[in-house]
């Protein structure tokens, strides 16, 4: 039997994030300001046939944009509750911790969700 091999999303900061490691298989999305992401964004995701969801910005005190990593911070707690409600483990959701870089966090989420198995929303077969 074929290894479970999780799909991992990326939505990273253009200024702030490091930018995803070459052949990390890490499938990256640049936003402009990580205050703009939105539980609709990491839904999607999910939807689309991913099995975790990464979100990587810099150091609150250094952001670009002054309030858009504190913005993100507080996004991603509202999705990880929405998740839990909607019957996804909010472990598949994670931002990368200040300090860590985006390949340990990556590489932490993916053993994590192997554990967890594929997500409930994607890889579905459509009804013939």
């Amino acid at each position: 039997m074929k290894k479970f091999e999780p799909t991992v999303v990326l939505f990273s900061c253009r200024f702030c994030a490091q930018p995803a490691p070459a052949g990390s298989g890490l499938r990256s999305i640049s936003l402009h300001c990580l205050g703009k992401i939105d539980a609709r964004h990491v839904l999607k995701a999910f939807e689309s046939g991913a099995d975790a969801v990464l979100v990587a910005g810099g150091i609150v005190s250094q952001c670009r944009f002054i309030e858009g990593l504190a913005t993100a911070q507080k996004k991603i707690e509202f999705t990880r509750k929405l998740l839990s409600e909607l019957g996804i483990k909010p472990e598949r959701l994670e931002l990368v911790p200040a300090g860590r870089t985006i390949t340990e966090a990556a590489a932490e989420l993916t053993e994590r969700v192997r554990a967890l198995g594929p997500s409930p929303l994607g890889r579905k077969k459509k009804a013939a």
